[in-house]
């Protein structure tokens, strides 16, 4: 240490090299939480939502083959429709019970009607400030419906889901299904493609996947500054200390 700080007040290129080392440093912390960042990011699970190009036996037999596909968690037929109260609406969409309870952790256990809403969704709809369940009457269409209306942490924020049956299920050829984690290499989207079906929300995944890459090409910049920083750092302090006659 004594002989650093020696060279430090010898050498303006120590000084700079050692400006440089810590300068390294930081970025290689950065580096490490950014990629801790991307991990989790890449690995959270995705939802589509898909119109498929084909009906009845046809479609059944192309859910189990994506079923079996590893990268997928659940996949269920879906039902939409729009909720209207008091001049407020949210969309709820009926899905599977196996759906909602494997990728959301959801379990729909009471007798009557139960709607499980996001964050936002719930407060749009229910009131801000309401207690969860709230038990509500709307209306769906011409038809009257009551239910319970309950806050789910586990959804997005705008979601609203409840659930169907294989009756109520039979006729929707509206698909959502959920992957394991983003499909960064275009694998699954080709997939899906290939076999006819027509991505509903595209755009949302487009947005996720390019915040997704956006956070990839900042850590390669940074992994490209940091080994810059320290490799630069390194060759002014050996010239520092030729200059200053410590060889």
């Amino acid at each position: 240490m004594r002989d650093l700080l020696k060279l430090r007040r010898r050498s303006d290129k120590v000084k700079l090299s050692l400006l440089l080392f810590l300068l390294g440093i930081i970025l290689a912390g950065d580096l490490l939480m950014g990629a801790a960042e991307y991990i989790i990011m890449a690995g959270e699970p995705v939802e589509y939502v898909l119109s498929p190009g084909a009906e009845g036996a046809a479609l059944d037999v192309k859910i189990q083959q994506m079923l079996q596909r590893e990268s997928v968690i659940s996949v269920s037929r879906q039902r939409e429709y729009t909720l209207e109260k008091d001049g407020g609406a949210v969309t709820a969409a009926e899905v599977s019970p196996e759906y909602l309870s494997a990728c959301f952790g959801l379990e729909a256990g009471g007798a009557g009607t139960e709607f499980f809403l996001g964050k936002r969704a719930f407060a749009a709809f229910c009131g801000a400030g309401v207690q969860s369940p709230a038990r509500l009457v709307c209306q769906a269409g011409e038809e009257s419906v009551s239910g319970a209306f309950i806050l789910a942490e586990s959804l997005p924020e705008d979601l609203a889901l409840t659930k169907g049956t294989s009756l109520t299920l039979s006729g929707a050829r509206s698909l959502r299904v959920m992957l394991r984690g983003k499909d960064l290499s275009g694998v699954e989207t080709t997939w899906l493609q290939q076999n006819g079906f027509t991505i509903e929300n595209r755009e949302a995944l487009t947005e996720t996947t390019h915040e997704t890459q956006l956070l990839l090409v900042k850590l390669r910049y940074g992994g490209a500054a940091c080994a810059l920083a320290l490799l630069l750092g390194r060759q002014l302090y050996k010239a520092g200390r030729r200059e200053a006659g410590d060889l």
